[in-house]
């Protein structure tokens, strides 16, 4: 096994790859009363046109969902609850636009879980009575997340903001998309996707690696898996301007609530990578839209607002920032925020301590073994690598980068949804 040193953090990662070609990550720790296991695939919701050979295909939204959904049917009279229930485990399991997670939390038998989750993983139980059920319940969880209104403008704000980027659809689809997933449908997904070399196995808490090496190659050479078909997922070029400006939607909600947003063109901050440029954002939003910023104090303090957040996406392609805020006097808070967005400050001060804030919140996460885990999937997920680095790219930071970005902030494609009482 490779060992990956943290470096400036007295850590490490250890990675192998098991015979059949799933990537292993392991971090061990002595501390660790338990152990969290994910089994992640690099499969979401946006997955839904690809092609293998030259030969596309084109699959209902929402399928990546539906597939996290019908994983937990072992057999006919057996889900993934029945085998981990006797070891006294947690199993969850959750599909993002960009992958799918399975995981389970336990603090003893660490074989028994981890061959648990490789076979019920890997275990390709698909019948068209499963099909129907499982349709049922999802339509069921799709009417329910209507009804929450932070559903609501999340998804009227993704949709005012993209033309053809996927994260305008909701994650579980629509009712009529679920109506049209058939058994075909998921076997091609299943077959196409979920192959051990479009995957990778974090295992974090009180391990031995090598072991856990063993373990996983003793599984799965039991298991037969088919070549890989190496998909190609069919691109999209986003258009630079916004679908809306501004829309209104209505919600039976007591607080009225907006989200205010920039598409920014990624080729603005051309001499920052993903990382730099995402923790560059995050202090930048963090330092006039967080717990500690001035405009967020003042405007509670006066009652404008009840709640306010920011955050940043970053595309291929594009920036997307994020101003959620509840408000009383929407309007009067939406005029606020969006002269801030035209106004950003931050002084180096406040930049040297947003720096070491972070720097220490990355060395806490080393105490949780499901904060590890998480933060090894982002990596891996939004990255595509890990990044042992991370505290060192902190402290090359300079305060001159984060003004660069400052400057070219674009607010000319800027979108803004207001959620009001329903009459």
């Amino acid at each position: 096994m490779e060992k990956i040193k943290i470096k400036g953090i007295d850590e490490e990662i250890y990675f192998t790859t098991s015979k059949c070609g799933l990537p292993i990550y392991v971090w061990k720790s002595e501390y660790a009363k338990s152990f969290y296991l994910s089994l992640n695939v690099h499969y979401g919701s946006i997955h839904t046109e690809f092609s293998i050979d030259g030969k596309k295909y084109k699959v209902p939204q929402g399928i990546a969902h539906f597939m996290e959904h019908i994983k937990f049917n072992v057999d006919k009279d057996t889900t993934a609850n029945d085998l981990f229930d006797p070891l006294g485990s947690d199993i969850n399991a959750f599909t993002t636009f960009r992958y799918t997670s399975y995981l389970v939390y336990g603090t003893s038998k660490i074989k028994e879980n981890l061959y648990s989750l490789l076979d019920y993983v890997y275990n390709p139980y698909f019948t068209k009575d499963m099909i129907k059920k499982e349709k049922g319940i999802i339509t069921s969880e799709i009417n329910m997340g209507k009804d929450q209104p932070y559903n609501q403008l999340y998804f009227a704000f993704n949709k005012a903001m993209y033309h053809k980027e996927k994260y305008k659809y909701l994650i579980t689809g629509e009712v009529e998309d679920i109506k049209r997933v058939e058994l075909d449908d998921i076997e091609l997904i299943y077959q196409t996707f979920y192959h051990p070399k479009n995957m990778f196995l974090i295992v974090t808490g009180n391990v031995n690696p090598y072991e856990i090496e063993q373990m996983v190659n003793d599984n799965l050479d039991r298991k037969e898996f088919s070549d890989y078909l190496v998909p190609k997922i069919a691109p999209i070029k986003e258009p630079k301007n916004v679908v809306s400006k501004e829309i209104e939607v209505s919600a039976n909600v007591e607080v009225e609530k907006a989200k205010i947003g920039l598409k920014i063109p990624k080729k603005k901050f051309k001499d920052l990578d993903n990382i730099k440029l995402n923790i560059i954002l995050n202090i930048i939003l963090s330092s006039n839209f967080g717990d500690s910023s001035d405009l967020k104090e003042e405007l509670l303090q006066n009652n404008i607002i009840t709640f306010l957040t920011a955050s940043r996406f970053v595309l291929d392609e594009y920036v997307i920032i994020d101003v959620t805020v509840e408000s009383k006097i929407l309007d009067e808070a939406i005029k606020r925020i969006v002269d801030a967005l035209k106004n950003l400050v931050i002084d180096e001060a406040e930049f040297k301590r947003k720096i070491n804030s972070s720097i220490a919140t990355l060395v806490l996460n080393y105490e949780d073994v499901e904060n590890v885990n998480n933060m090894i999937q982002n990596y891996l997920v939004y990255y595509k690598k890990l990044v042992p680095d991370l505290k060192e790219i902190y402290e090359s930071i300079s305060f001159e980068e984060v003004k660069e970005v400052i400057d070219n902030f674009d607010t000319k494609e800027m979108v803004v949804v207001k959620m009001k009482k329903q009459k």
